[in-house]
């Protein structure tokens, strides 16, 4: 018996295509203000850019979020603090003494 293969599954298969999800959402809300959110397979071209331009706002959030933790992390360090120092007070050292 031949198993036939969901065209979405064999699109995953290809090159650089492993992570597509089932559902996408947008930044357009539906009713209630929830973001629209629908199968893969049933979206449109304009479905997936609007869904791309949500999750780049995710990325550049997550990312905006990594970076003032990583400045944090390293103008606690600059400060002197230790492991178990709370980072909030060692980097505001830094930011008092005006460095």
């Amino acid at each position: 018996m031949f198993r036939t293969i969901k065209p979405l599954d064999r699109l995953r298969q290809a090159y650089g295509l492993s992570a597509l999800p089932d559902m996408i959402e947008t930044e357009t809300f539906g009713e209630f203000g929830h973001p629209i959110s629908k199968p893969l397979v049933q979206a449109t071209i304009d479905d997936i850019a609007f869904a791309i331009q949500a999750l780049t706002a995710e990325n550049n959030a997550a990312t905006d979020r990594l970076y003032a933790l990583r400045r944090l992390h390293d103008r606690a360090r600059r400060a002197g603090g230790l492991g178990s120092a709370l980072a909030v007070d060692a980097a505001l050292r830094i930011v008092e003494a005006g460095r």
